[in-house]
């Protein structure tokens, strides 16, 4: 297996974050050799001025956390940022519409994102696998695939940890790489999401992950 450094994207997504916690965060990663540096838009531009001569990749996060904003205004953030600098964009899928079963309208609006990231990104899209049951995260999971997305995340984070369990259905429903996230903080977790197919994880505790 690689290194566990090179799975982990280092987060960093509090609103209340300052810039002299955010340029920590890329010193760490940096030290640490992680895959990525994850933050939130505003901060793309000064995250990317730092690790650009490096090859960890600048990650942000998009219509986060509730994925319920408008297609243009989401088409638009996603292409925005990558435009300052990131070269990963992980965006919430409207769970309202999932929901309601409304996969048309699902598709429409991440396939118009792709198509704004692409070529220049690759575009992740958060399904909330805590908040959905085994056939949602199936449906989820194949709307990303046919919208043309990069990757699949399972969570934001911010509705409940991910589960081995999750990674499995999603890894058995489609065939696509899978970005772990959502209270990730030791190293036998971390492991165990890996086995379970995951391709890339999403923490705040990369440190201690790498560490104990």
């Amino acid at each position: 297996m690689k290194s566990l450094n090179s799975f982990l994207d280092h987060t960093l997504l509090s609103p209340t974050a300052t810039q002299g916690e955010i340029e920590k965060v890329c010193r760490e990663a940096i030290e640490y050799q992680f895959r990525g540096v994850c933050v939130n838009p505003i901060w793309v531009p000064f995250v990317y001025s730092l690790i650009k001569k490096t090859e960890i990749k600048t990650v942000s996060v998009c219509d986060f956390p509730l994925g319920s904003s408008f297609t243009e205004i989401r088409k638009e953030a996603a292409r925005m940022a990558i435009v300052e600098g990131a070269s990963e964009v992980d965006i919430v899928m409207n769970l309202g519409l999932l929901k309601n079963e409304r996969d048309a309208e699902i598709l429409l609006d991440l396939k118009e994102i792709v198509g704004a990231v692409h070529p220049y990104g690759k575009l992740k899209v958060i399904i909330e696998a805590p908040l959905l049951d085994s056939d949602e995260i199936k449906r989820a999971s194949h709307l990303v695939m046919d919208a043309g997305a990069d990757f699949i995340k399972t969570g934001t984070g911010t509705k409940g940890p991910v589960t081995t369990h999750q990674v499995e259905l999603i890894r058995k429903a489609v065939n696509l790489p899978i970005k772990a996230a959502g209270g990730i903080r030791d190293k036998e977790s971390a492991i165990s999401l890996i086995n379970a197919g995951a391709e890339v994880l999403g923490s705040s505790h990369s440190i201690q992950i790498v560490s104990n």
